[in-house]
């Protein structure tokens, strides 16, 4: 059952449809990047400003006559100081030396 009397008008105007419709979801796309790229660059110079701040204000603090022990003992941070993540739980040693059934396959 072939429809001998397409028209290709209607044919032309659907394909217009599908390559608009990918074109548009393209589109959207680089919008969606463009606008992630500007808010990084906002967030690192939100992240500059801070860091500058914290800097001043640690130098400050050391002017007024705090000594750097004196600010750790406080909890503030230094500047760039790294941030330590607590550790994390070790698995006991009768887990990690337990054979496993990969172990029993090669053996």
């Amino acid at each position: 059952m072939t429809d001998a009397n397409r028209n290709p008008d209607d044919a032309a105007a659907a394909a217009r449809r599908l390559l608009e419709s990918t074109v548009d979801r393209r589109v959207e796309a680089v919008r969606s990047i463009v606008s992630a790229a500007n808010d990084t660059d906002a967030a690192r110079a939100a992240l500059s400003d801070a860091q500058s701040r914290h800097a001043k204000a640690w130098g400050d603090a050391l002017a007024s006559g705090w000594s750097e022990k004196e600010l750790r003992a406080t909890g503030a941070p230094r500047p760039n100081a790294a941030r330590v993540k607590p550790p994390r739980p070790r698995r006991s040693s009768s887990t990690a030396d337990a054979p496993t059934e990969s172990a029993d396959v090669y053996a």
